[in-house]
């Protein structure tokens, strides 16, 4: 995905705030399912069961 579909899925998860705060970490492409990326995305709190449990299951 990429990083401006990420914050898309960080803003409505947490607020803009968040999205606002991590906007400057993370790299134009991100792949979930990258260990490199997902463990950056852990890093930052940003796990894909967190994001899922904060949309309310909508990942």
């Amino acid at each position: 995905m990429t990083k401006a579909e990420a914050l898309a899925i960080i803003r409505r998860a947490y607020g803009p705030d968040v999205a606002e705060s991590v906007a400057d970490r993370l790299p134009e492409q991100i792949d979930p399912d990258d260990d490199a990326d997902a463990e950056l995305l852990a890093s930052l709190g940003l796990t894909r069961d967190g994001l899922a449990n904060a949309l309310g299951g909508e990942l």
